[in-house]
């Protein structure tokens, strides 16, 4: 491993202030969701058929009262979907950006289980605005509307395209690889233009390793070598600034 990651000249040389300072104005000028802010997904409900929910960092999406069918866009911030193991560890399963539904699994027409140690959980990862509606005033809404369908097939082959990414990775590659994948993954669903990005908002080594497959201990020894060789920058804020074109030179 350590002998893959030294082949890569001059990743080891550290970028100057000058040069880190116009890396983060650029990153930061881009709101995080910019790239996929373009999609026309919440014109897909007339404005009674939906509230607004406004949730805190940190607190659960979903209430108890909520309707059985509930569904929900997110309109501002991030939010990220767990579950948890009988034995109460906690997996996050995806992480979603503005201009992406979730709760959608009433769409499969099944059974769905609303209790148990087994629900999914959405927990916001930092402030978040979200559009709170039902799958039937959805469907009926949609009914006879070409383009809002194909609003909402957009959103969903773009996220199955993810999953099968995240699928094709744990049989296909290492660790090291599916971290880098990641990373890589994450920064392009934050921001569309090239060069370095600042992981907005932070994820944790608990949350990559369970992204990943992995220990904690594990991920944070791959991010250490990462940190060495010049692919990823902690920022004194606490957030990571990741040079993507210098994994992907040696990861895709």
């Amino acid at each position: 491993m350590n002998a893959r990651l030294s082949t890569v000249p001059g990743v080891g040389q550290r970028t100057g202030t000058a040069a880190r300072r116009l890396v983060i104005v650029k990153a930061e000028a881009t709101p995080h969701g910019a790239r996929r802010a373009g999609t026309p997904l919440l014109s897909l409900l007339p404005q009674h058929l939906w509230m607004v929910r406004r949730v805190r960092r940190g607190r659960p999406v979903y209430l108890a009262t909520d309707d059985a069918d509930s569904i929900y866009f997110l309109r501002e911030g991030s939010v990220k979907l767990v579950r948890f193991s009988r034995a109460g560890d906690e997996v996050m399963i995806d992480r979603y950006r503005p201009g992406s539904w979730f709760g959608n699994l009433c769409f499969c027409n099944g059974h769905r289980r609303c209790d148990g140690i087994e629900r999914d959980v959405a927990v916001a990862l930092e402030d978040c605005e979200v559009i709170v509606t039902t799958f039937e005033s959805l469907k009926r809404n949609i009914d006879g509307c070409p383009e809002k369908l194909w609003a909402l097939l957009q959103d969903y082959c773009h996220r199955l395209a993810e999953a099968r990414m995240r699928i094709e990775s744990f049989v296909l590659y290492p660790a090291e690889d599916r971290l880098a994948h990641v990373l890589l993954l994450m920064t392009e669903q934050q921001d569309g233009h090239d060069g370095p990005v600042i992981l907005n908002p932070p994820i944790t080594h608990a949350e990559l390793a369970h992204w990943i497959g992995v220990t904690r201990p594990f991920v944070t020894r791959l991010m250490r070598r990462f940190r060495n060789h010049g692919f990823i920058e902690p920022l004194p804020d606490g957030h990571l600034l990741i040079h993507r074109e210098k994994i992907a030179c040696l990861y895709s």
